[in-house]
């Protein structure tokens, strides 16, 4: 046994419970039960090891305890964690496993100092491309975590979004004013990261002044009688708006937000030509989830996420219903014998069930099938459901 160890836990039973503390015991005074510090590792955390400590006491963390002068054995972080005293003299720190992101609980000690540090947060965790889901589908390697974009090339489907900002991984219009031109010459950069008409007074006419808001050039003036229709009032900061307040505005950019009309509660602003688009990322199948993300094939655009209507599944850009369709019975690629139909996710042989329509060797309900409402082949919108053999 190591000399140190013994002392130290000679010590401690010399010294009594009233100085329990000073060995690392249990005080609520001085930051809770535990020599050991406490970590607030994310939940579902990888296995961390905790923190040398001078006195006695046992961690919280799964994975052993530790013993005086000695490093706890590893384990995995629990959701939650424990709060820990410092020991006499020293300090000790332990790092949480990499979960969802937390900040240790420092706990106080005589001359003693403890600090825990919370685990990677935000992002789903990669090493490959292969780890990363639809709309993050890159895994940068530095930081291990899914972007949307690792350089210029993955934003090639991003209309008007070209150039990858390498600090925030984000598929932008620019970065530097050399990726803009025509009548967006400028890039407002760190800012909106979009090709915009001026970043000063100086870069608008003799008569115009630059909205610093909107990044625009328009009429200088004293009084609305001077302004232009698309900007047809006149300004605190003496330059032509489109508004002062919301009366001004009309749906879909019913809300007046610095002077300029604005997307209605709900929508979002995608794009910036002619003032952009006002989109429900919720339900937009060109904008699901953030602007220009497209739903592939017949997938839709429901709470922010692409998927098959109706419950289908996407079979080679395809949505189908596995529980019936005869050439993905069950799952993609199951294709039943020639003879077979497909019910239940299963190839049979025969006909369907009584109550069960044949179509196409599918085996539906027409009363209630999404892909085949009614009669065979007739097929709901995104939006509707199939209900006595109707689509409402």
């Amino acid at each position: 046994m190591n000399l140190k160890r013994v002392v130290g836990v000679v010590s401690c039973l010399t010294l009594g419970s009233a100085l329990a503390v000073a060995c690392g015991g249990s005080s609520s005074s001085i930051g809770g039960s535990g020599g050991d510090v406490g970590a607030l590792g994310g939940s579902a955390g990888t296995a961390g090891s905790a923190g040398t400590t001078d006195g006695g006491g046992s961690s919280t963390e799964t994975g052993g305890s530790s013993a005086a002068g000695d490093t706890s054995a590893a384990g995995a972080d629990t959701a939650g964690a424990s709060t820990g005293g410092a020991s006499s003299g020293g300090s000790s720190a332990t790092t949480g496993g990499t979960g969802s992101g937390g900040t240790g609980t420092a706990g106080s000690g005589t001359g003693g100092t403890s600090a825990g540090a919370g685990g990677t947060g935000g992002g789903t965790i990669c090493t490959t491309d292969a780890n990363c889901p639809m709309g993050t589908p890159y895994c940068d390697k530095a930081s291990g975590k899914c972007v949307q974009c690792a350089g210029d090339a993955n934003c090639a489907g991003f209309p008007n979004r070209p150039v990858c900002d390498t600090a925030t991984h984000e598929c932008v219009q620019c970065t530097a004013s050399t990726s803009c031109g025509g009548q967006r010459p400028y890039c407002d950069h760190p800012g909106s990261d979009t090709c915009v008409q001026c970043l000063a007074d100086a870069n608008c006419g003799p008569t115009q002044k630059c909205n610093l808001t909107t990044h625009a050039c328009t009429a200088a003036c004293t009084s609305s009688a001077t302004c232009p229709n698309q900007a047809p009032y006149c300004g605190p900061a003496g330059y032509c708006v489109q508004c002062l307040s919301s009366t001004n505005c009309s749906s879909p950019r019913g809300v007046c937000t610095n002077n300029a009309c604005t997307c209605d509660a709900g929508l979002s602003q995608c794009g910036t030509f002619n003032g952009g688009m006002c989109v429900d990322l919720q339900t937009s199948n060109n904008n699901c989830g953030s602007c220009g993300m497209q739903c592939p094939g017949g997938e839709s655009c429901a709470a922010g996420k692409c998927a098959c209507p109706g419950g289908g599944l996407s079979c080679n850009g395809l949505c189908i219903d596995q529980s019936s369709n005869p050439l993905h019975c069950g799952a993609c690629g199951t294709i039943c014998a020639g003879n077979q139909t497909c019910q239940a996710g299963k190839c049979q042989n025969g006909g369907c069930t009584a109550g069960l329509t044949t179509c196409n060797r599918a085996c539906v309900d027409t009363q209630t099938d999404f892909y085949h409402c009614g009669d065979c082949g007739t097929r709901c919108n995104a939006d509707q459901t199939c209900v006595a053999g109707k689509c409402q």
